[in-house]
């Protein structure tokens, strides 16, 4: 009986110690990664609006490459979204996930009492 109750303290613990270390460390480093992709793709974008603004009357070719920069930055627009949604969705995921554990946790707990 006294094996029992410190290996449910264990996976109490565990699962305190796995809850943390979800939520604080791997989604916070995603976000600054995507933070510091989103700033970099903002200079860039502001970098290719001055260019427009230069190169408003300048050669086909110029106004070419220059509307393929602006359909290019558009996408990375998207590709940013989307990581952020994917890590939104992760989140929810990993919430329900934890929600669940608990859940189970407590129940086992309640099956060995009776």
């Amino acid at each position: 009986m006294m094996l029992e109750q410190f290996m449910n303290k264990v996976r109490y613990w565990d699962n305190l110690i796995a809850k943390w270390v979800m939520r604080h460390f791997y989604f916070m480093f995603f976000q600054v990664i995507l933070v510091i992709i989103s700033i970099f793709w903002l200079s860039n974008t502001i970098h290719v609006i001055d260019l427009n603004f230069q190169t408003a009357k300048a050669s086909l070719l110029e106004k070419v490459l220059l509307a393929q920069t602006i359909n290019t930055t558009i996408i990375v627009l998207l590709l940013l979204l989307n990581s952020f949604w994917l890590l939104y969705i992760f989140g929810g995921i990993q919430r329900l996930r934890t929600i669940l554990r608990d859940i189970t946790y407590h129940l086992s707990k309640m099956r060995c009492k009776n």
